[in-house]
């Protein structure tokens, strides 16, 4: 019952949302009306998205929004049922992990330790601060850390833990992600080269390679040799390799979750088959969650250099941009457009886009529309490139 009051209350808020603005109650009746692009949401008075469901879902309350359609499926007999009545109104698979918080860390991360750190000042912060203080030693006794020069220990450290490509996944959302080392880098974009990668990441240890664990990756021991090593190196382990993901749960558990923002910005290298299931233009969480996911691609994952995306797109998906206009898609495409166009001219970052083995370009395609209208200005020209980005999408499709 008090989930029941809960979303009772929601929607109640939802529909005096819709009566005040303007803005709002248009996208509701534009819901009502077959848009041009092909896209419609049928409204049937005899199901509960013709009353608080279907005000609910017409106007985006973010959080709040997707708890209440979660709580009204929780509380419904039939699960299954109630799924397909929300299916119009959900928002992306990947959306519920770009609006969480990442979980707090028991302690802070080890970095190389700072001369200032020896001063009295530094010494009575470290008393008044809350959190243990984290340090690394000299290790002067170590000819590797006395001897060699710093240079020459991140030439090792990059031989050691980078130049592979390095498949991530997991059996389920909740279970554990393992890695992988590929065994045919050269062939990446052919999957079906890779099961025996994947058969590997079962039976692979993270130890040094010896006679009973041949197939070890080796990334382990020298990382946990010490903790002056392991502030020195562990960013080879993320800026020299690829990683390539094939599920969404488990790309964004371990880029959202799992890495704290230090490690993030490492990244230099990511491919990733993103699975879209309902087109971003269906409804207002669908785009705000398209939206958020390249604005996460440029904000926080800034030391990318490629990234490589396979959009894995359902039926329904693919009829959508079938039988939309061109002219009419700027909306979900001009995202990919501006991230892929500022990462390249700030970083050189290569941002590749792949729909039925056709690679797609955004950056390129800007370029060349750019030379293409000299005297356009630049949103003119970021209009004429999702224009033309989406044209070859479609045609893509077949």
């Amino acid at each position: 019952m008090a989930s029941g009051r809960l979303l009772m209350t929601m929607c109640d808020a939802a529909e005096k949302s819709r009566l005040v603005s303007s803005d709002t109650a248009a996208l509701a009746n534009a819901a009502t009306t077959p848009a041009k692009t092909g896209a419609s949401v049928k409204k049937d008075p005899d199901s509960p998205s013709s009353s608080y469901l279907y005000n609910l879902a017409m106007v985006d309350l973010g959080i709040w929004g997707d708890l209440a359609l979660r709580t009204w499926v929780n509380i419904n007999p039939s699960t299954q049922w109630a799924n397909r009545q929300i299916e119009p109104y959900r928002g992306l698979p990947f959306g519920t992990y770009l609006h969480s918080a990442r979980p707090r860390r028991q302690r802070t991360l080890t970095g190389p330790l700072d001369p200032a750190q020896e001063s009295l000042w530094h010494r009575v912060q470290v008393l008044s601060s809350l959190e243990s203080e984290q340090r690394t030693d000299e290790q002067l006794d170590c000819a590797f850390l006395a001897k060699l020069p710093y240079d020459v220990r991140l030439i090792i450290y990059d031989m050691v833990l980078g130049g592979n490509t390095l498949h991530l996944e997991a059996a389920n959302p909740k279970s554990r992600i393992l890695h992988s080392v590929c065994r045919h880098p050269e062939r990446i974009d052919n999957p079906g080269v890779h099961i025996d990668c994947s058969y590997h990441s079962a039976v692979q240890a993270t130890s040094i390679p010896r006679e009973d664990c041949r197939d070890a990756t080796g990334f382990l021991p020298l990382l946990v040799t010490c903790r002056k090593i392991y502030s020195e190196a562990i960013g080879s382990l993320y800026n020299g390799n690829t990683f390539e993901f094939t599920q969404n749960f488990a790309a964004f558990t371990f880029l959202k979750y799992m890495l704290p923002p230090q490690r993030l910005q490492s990244i230099r290298h990511l491919r990733l088959h993103l699975r879209i299931p309902r087109h971003p233009n269906l409804n207002t969480r669908a785009l705000r969650d398209w939206q958020d996911l390249w604005t996460f691609f440029g904000d926080e994952m800034t030391g990318l250099q490629s990234l490589y995306l396979q959009l894995q797109m359902l039926q329904p998906m693919e009829a959508h941009i079938e039988s939309t206009s061109d002219d009419e898609a700027e909306d979900w495409i001009r995202p990919m457009v501006l991230m892929a166009v500022d990462a390249r001219q700030k970083r050189g970052c290569k941002v590749e886009l792949e729909t039925r083995k056709v690679r797609h370009e955004p950056s390129k395609i800007f370029q060349q529309t750019t030379m293409q209208y000299p005297n356009a200005s630049t949103d003119e020209v970021l209009s004429l490139t999702c224009t033309a980005l989406h044209q070859r999408i479609r045609l893509s499709l077949g």
